[in-house]
């Protein structure tokens, strides 16, 4: 088994599909149009953690999505100061999460990898939680290779967040390579809520005409929830991220607008 000292990882960004590098360094996401490096993950060795909510903290009550599963997972423990979803069309990412609700309960599982993660990382190690809704987190098992890790610097400060919002899919037919005229269109005018781990409504805004809503935020876990706009299918599914200080955070939410 292999075992390094720094893990980095990707942040997504808004409207690009972009890469993680697969080395470590201090800096800040990318936001379009504003240059900047990505930060390193925040690591220690995957040993198991202590189960519960963090020492002090009370735990929430009615826990009622994988979103803020996954926010009480990075909240109790601090190897996940700086994790965001897992994104398909997003090449080299290294690090993410993945929730979804089981039985009475949510199961949320955090993967971390390395060695040429733009080809897919050569080696993965997940970790296996589980949230009742009580929102009591217990780690229930690891898997995969070794992956050490060390965590990232922590630290009061603010967080900047951007949240786009998109519909698709534009034409009835995807295209390869793909038309400039199909892609994904901005949604205008919906609400977006962000919510911390416990389920405290600590923002929310409207997006502009680019579909953008931007936030600043103390660092630490939450989960967004867009409303649903009028003229598109439901809502997306709610995302949870955690940040440090200083991090450019940015997530997209992708609405169905029924054309098939």
């Amino acid at each position: 088994m292999r075992k390094t000292n720094s893990l980095a990882y990707g942040l997504i960004l808004v409207a690009a599909v972009v890469g993680t590098a697969c080395t470590g360094g201090p800096g800040s996401t990318a936001i379009p149009g504003t240059p900047g490096a990505t930060p390193s993950m925040p690591q220690a060795t995957p040993t198991p953690a202590p189960s519960g909510t963090p020492s002090g903290t009370p735990a929430p009550t009615g826990v009622t999505s994988a979103a803020q599963a996954a926010a009480l997972v990075f909240a109790s423990d601090p190897r996940w100061a700086q994790m965001v979803p897992l994104r398909a069309d997003m090449v080299g990412q290294s690090s993410w999460y993945e929730a979804f609700e089981d039985g009475d309960g949510f199961a949320v599982n955090i993967t971390a990898g390395q060695g040429d993660c733009q080809a897919g990382c050569i080696d993965q190690h997940v970790w296996h939680y589980r949230v009742d809704r009580a929102g009591n987190v217990e780690l229930t098992g690891e898997d995969g290779e070794l992956v050490e890790v060390t965590p990232g610097p922590g630290g009061d400060g603010e967080v900047s967040v951007i949240v786009q919002l998109t519909a698709g899919p534009v034409c009835p037919v995807e295209q390869f390579p793909p038309d400039p005229n199909c892609a994904a269109r901005s949604v205008a005018n919906a609400d977006v809520a962000i919510f911390d781990a416990h389920g405290n409504q600590v923002g929310s805004g409207t997006s502009n005409s680019e579909g953008l809503a931007e936030f600043t935020l103390p660092a630490g876990a939450y989960f967004v929830v867009p409303a649903a706009a009028e003229g598109l299918m439901g809502s997306p599914e709610e995302q949870a991220f955690s940040a440090l200080a200083g991090d450019h955070v940015g997530l997209v939410f992708a609405y169905d607008t029924g054309i098939r």
